[in-house]
């Protein structure tokens, strides 16, 4: 698939935008040096095109009580589609699983967990991830301070 072509000015949109996604069209228009109607119409392309793939409030977790966040490496006991697809299936179900991929080398699966404790992660850990199916082993990372947390894709 090819990608879009982006100008200096699509990337100064997405800029901007990652930045503050509820910025005002007509603010944006000025911060770019546009008037607002191409500016919407090229908001509207960049929507279309999938580049803005969607928009979303972002929360501290510690103010929704989620204050333990854990990365957790998965083996599986067999690399197949359908043990790949079935454990990644498990885990979209899961709303404490905030990231997962799919990884190469040692771990399979490299999970981003939020939960309020460590309780809830043991229960986790245990309830979910220990009886999912074809899961041979887990390693978990606590994290206890997070230095660098950005949504923002570089754009050079």
């Amino acid at each position: 698939m090819l990608q879009p072509e982006l100008d200096a000015t699509d990337r100064r949109i997405l800029a901007i935008l990652q930045r503050d996604a509820r910025i005002p069209n007509t603010e944006l228009a000025d911060e770019i040096g546009l008037t607002p109607a191409p500016t919407l119409r090229r908001v509207r392309r960049l929507e279309e095109e999938g580049i803005i793939s969607r928009y979303v409030a972002l929360l501290d977790p510690k103010q929704v009580g989620r204050d333990l966040m854990v990365l957790v490496r998965v083996t599986l006991d067999k690399q197949t589609k359908q043990g790949f697809e079935t454990f990644a299936e498990h885990m979209r179900a899961r709303p404490e699983v905030l990231e997962c991929y799919l990884c190469l080398g040692d771990t399979d699966y490299l999970l981003k967990v939020c939960v309020p404790d460590l309780d809830a992660y043991q229960n986790f850990l245990v309830d979910v991830l220990a009886s999912s199916p074809g899961v041979r082993n887990t390693a978990s990372t606590i994290v206890v301070k997070q230095e660098k947390y950005t949504t923002s894709l570089p754009l050079e």
